[in-house]
């Protein structure tokens, strides 16, 4: 299969760079209107009575073994009421993860490719992670779900840069530098969650299996998978996780978990592939088979394909029996990001290791049309600006002013509580439900003002208890938003 011409691949990288741009301004514009919700105020509040270790020791005890992400808590602006620092720290985070995808691609491709190559690449990954995200608040707003799942996921990546970096060094004290900085941030993913827990674990004993035979990295290796181990058994023997799994009646049942985990890895393929195998058919033109040619990283993915489709299936399988096997149902959005993740690097990792192996039965002139890469850039466009996607979404949160709303409103409600001198407290409801910001709000009427959040929200302003006076408003799709939001525009 011949390379697509020079020009018409610069035509396509910058086509890919453009989109990239697209898919994600309306997220970092939407850091501008978020704001802390549900555990926000609880973490908060727990932060702000017990000290440091306190709080480590006792949730290690009675709740989870999550030791980072516990921990990671104290950096929250919600401790010091700094809610325009919520905003820059949900920001900060988009752009470090599209950082990390882009130190990743380039530490593997700079001696292969060009920066224009390079970047198109790590913009191509990002669209599409964004794209099929199982929960966009929970995954890039919500400061919880950023500390305990998506900061997991930027730590992955940069582990992944630096062991690539330490297999492409001789020298021995850089060696020595990047497998112990690896090690540090392997110690951080594992006390994340058990998602990450499971695709730490996987990754390393497979670099460690893959280099045995290599004596001068085979030590280094082994150090880095004794500490992950370790880590590992940290996390998964906590007391906490025992008693919390006390909570969950349908958990601990191996038969139900191990068949329920083999449907959902089923599921996942049936869920998230189409957009995947697009962008895959872009990958294999631009980049993956010229890669395929280039003897420079051929040992990166020079594996046999049976042990690499074996790690990336078991990996997959094992991160939802995780869930199942501990809570016996199926994991939350904010979990699914997690698997999601791991979904899509693991699919193109393995799609590489295919093309270096099989590249060469591909390379016939008559086997490409012109029209094919130009028939997937534009049913990727179709399904990134699809009315129904996250993308379109956030745009439309945007554009119909229900973000902009959320933000008035909630201002006034700290307004309120931090002037006013209720004791028990009356807030109205929120105006507008923008979906890519929402997680969880209080709930309506004073009879739930013992509900967790309600609660929370009430300690962390110093109230008895406070409550909705109404019901916030539905989710709505995004063509009866755009049309309400018409109307209302005609109307004033």
């Amino acid at each position: 299969m011949p390379h697509a011409p020079v020009e018409r691949q610069k035509i396509a990288y910058l086509a890919i760079l453009g989109t990239g741009l697209l898919v994600l301004v309306p997220f970092l514009l939407l850091t501008l209107y978020n704001h802390p919700q549900a555990d926000d105020f609880g973490f908060a509040v727990r932060d702000n009575t017990f000290n440091f270790w306190e709080t480590q020791v006792n949730f290690y005890l009675n709740w989870s073994g999550r030791y980072f992400s516990t921990a990671s808590t104290i950096l929250s602006p919600v401790n010091s009421h700094d809610f325009d620092g919520y905003k820059l720290y949900s920001f900060l985070l988009i752009m470090l993860f599209a950082a990390s995808i882009y130190l990743l691609i380039y530490t593997l491709l700079n001696k292969s490719c060009n920066p224009l190559q390079f970047s198109a690449l790590a913009v191509l990954f990002i669209s599409l992670y964004i794209l099929q995200l199982p929960s966009v608040s929970e995954g890039l707003f919500w400061m919880p779900g950023l500390l305990a799942y998506q900061l997991p996921n930027i730590m992955m990546l940069m582990v992944l840069a630096l062991l690539v970096s330490f297999f492409q060094t001789g020298n021995q004290v850089l060696k020595l530098v990047y497998i112990g900085l690896a090690a540090v941030l392997c110690i951080a993913i594992v006390g994340s969650n058990e998602m990450s827990i499971v695709m730490a674990f996987t990754t390393v004993l497979l670099l460690f299996y893959l280099n045995w035979k290599d004596t001068q990295n085979r030590p280094y290796l082994a150090f880095l998978l004794f500490i992950c181990t370790v880590a590992c058994l940290v996390a998964v023997l906590a007391p906490g996780n025992y008693a919390r799994m006390e909570d969950h009646p349908d958990g601990k049942k191996p038969l139900w978990a191990l068949t329920y985990a083999a449907f959902l890895t089923i599921l996942s393929f049936y869920r998230w592939l189409a957009p995947v195998l697009i962008a895959s058919v872009l990958y294999v033109i631009y980049w993956g088979l010229p890669l395929a040619d280039k003897k420079v990283r051929d040992a990166i993915f020079r594996v046999d394909l049976r042990v690499s489709l074996l790690y990336y299936l078991v990996t997959l399988f094992l991160m939802q029996f995780a869930y199942t096997w501990a809570v016996g149902e199926r994991p939350t959005p904010r979990v699914e990001n997690v698997i999601y993740f791991f979904f899509v690097f693991g699919w193109f990792y393995n799609l590489q290791v295919a093309l270096t192996t099989y590249g060469h039965l591909l390379r016939s002139e008559r086997n490409l049309s012109p029209a094919l890469p130009v028939a997937a850039f534009i049913l990727l466009l179709l399904s990134v600006f699809d009315m129904n996607s996250t993308i379109a979404t956030a745009y439309i949160d945007l554009i119909s002013g229900k973000a902009q709303a959320y933000d008035a409103a909630l201002n006034e409600r700290y307004t309120y509580l931090q002037n006013s001198g209720c004791d028990t407290c009356a807030l109205a409801p929120l105006p507008a439900i923008p979906q890519s910001l929402y997680f969880m709000d209080a709930l309506d009427g004073e009879a739930n003002s013992k509900f967790w959040v309600n609660a929370d929200l009430a300690r962390y302003w110093h109230k008895s208890s406070v409550f909705l006076t109404s019901p916030n408003p539905e989710i709505v799709d995004n063509v009866t938003t755009l049309r309400e939001a018409g109307k209302s525009r005609i109307q004033n």
